[in-house]
């Protein structure tokens, strides 16, 4: 009976999460278009007209900007400019990725129990900062869905061990680059873990763990040549210059103007502003401002604290239960990589937007943890997975 009341609630989430991205398309198509654009819209439109003349006129080369990766701005040049569809068409598109990443999400938790897959995919459904971003012209939604489509592979490779799934998560990895340079280093740490996957097979962890590097940057490396051959950089994006150098954590110290946290000494400074960056990351909702609607801002702020509440809680439960769980330990990796790389690149410009990609590392996490809250610990595969040796 408590089963059957669970499956009900779940459900009515899923429900409340598609409602409440179906009533913002709504809002943004009727009363408020001009929301779909933010600053960085128009440079990803600037690059897919590049994409177009491109087809058009190959012999010229491609005038791709140095500071955008490609693979927003050539999903653009193929649906708005190759197949004519309206960028209100585009969002529409794009939400429709939510939902289709929520499902990857639960076929990627393989269960004893379906709950937690539910649950995972309700998490994904209901994330406000997701959908807040799959509502605009940016990368948010086509990044998250490749992603979450590297981590099922992956997770396949794990449960199965088969060269094939693993070929295929670096690939998936490869095209996320494509799309936003964070999971840039995320290679090496893939490759690392392949590595201790494999424990005292050390022979066949280290061959596995050479193809995830050479199909990763042997990949990416491609255009990296095309920057080195166009701006005479071998370089994958210059985004950087905008980021690391001017907001991020490395020297941040010595560029500190705030007269308080100057007089801090260095190490206390550090642990300070690094704290305030994870909070930022971490906790905000998600602020639906642009929208330019009282209501969908009330909204935002009393849902979006509720709702992060809730996956806090259950996160915290989760990680409890994966410590001897290679699945776990895997979504923790990526989760704690994606938080690191976030603070450490854009410090206090840090937002809950650069939070999106976690999303399925803490939807499948939180709904573990809430669901051996509620019954006896479960594990993600449906046996225990150990390393093998």
């Amino acid at each position: 009976m408590i089963l059957m009341r669970i499956d009900k609630y779940i459900l009515w989430l899923i429900i409340l999460g598609l409602g409440i991205k179906l009533a913002l398309f709504i809002h943004i198509a009727f009363v408020n278009p001009s929301s779909m654009m933010q600053n960085d819209s128009y440079g990803y439109l600037n690059d897919a007209n590049a994409w177009a003349h491109y087809f058009n006129q190959p012999a010229e080369g491609l005038k791709h900007s140095l500071y955008r990766t490609p693979g927003y701005s050539l999903f653009l040049a193929i649906f708005h400019l190759y197949f004519n569809l309206p960028l209100l068409s585009i969002v529409f598109l794009q939400i429709v990725l939510n939902v289709v990443t929520a499902i990857v999400v639960y076929k990627t938790v393989v269960l004893a129990d379906r709950q937690v897959g539910l649950l995972s995919a309700a998490i994904v459904l209901l994330d406000l900062p997701t959908t807040i971003f799959s509502s605009m012209v940016l990368t948010e939604s086509l990044h998250l869905f490749v992603f979450s489509l590297c981590i099922f592979a992956f997770v396949k490779y794990i449960n199965h061990r088969k060269i094939f799934w693993l070929a295929g998560a670096a690939i998936l990895l490869v095209i996320t680059v494509y799309i936003r340079p964070v999971g840039y280093y995320l290679g090496t740490a893939v490759a690392g873990y392949t590595l201790y996957l494999w424990g005292r097979n050390i022979a066949t962890g280290l061959i596995h763990a050479i193809l995830v590097l050479v199909l990763v940057y042997g990949l990416l490396g491609i255009w990296q040549y095309h920057n080195l051959k166009v701006f005479d950089k071998f370089i994958f994006s210059n985004i950087d210059n905008a980021t690391v150098h001017m907001n991020g954590v490395i020297g941040r110290y010595s560029r500190e103007t705030d007269p308080k946290l100057k007089a801090m000494p260095a190490p206390l400074y550090y642990v300070v502003s690094v704290g305030d960056n994870f909070l930022d990351l971490m906790t905000a909702p998600g602020n639906m401002k642009d929208f330019h609607s009282k209501g969908w801002k009330i909204f935002g702020e009393g849902f979006g604290y509720l709702f992060v509440v809730f996956w806090w809680i259950g996160l915290i439960a989760g990680l409890v239960f994966c410590r001897d769980d290679l699945v776990g330990q895997f979504l923790v990796l990526v989760l704690v990589y994606l938080m690191a790389i976030s603070i450490v690149s854009t410090g206090w410009h840090v937002t809950p937007r650069f939070r999106v990609p976690m999303l399925p590392s803490i939807a499948i996490l939180s709904a573990r943890g809430w669901m051996a809250l509620f019954k006896n610990p479960l594990i993600i595969d449906a046996k225990k997975v150990k390393v093998k040796t």
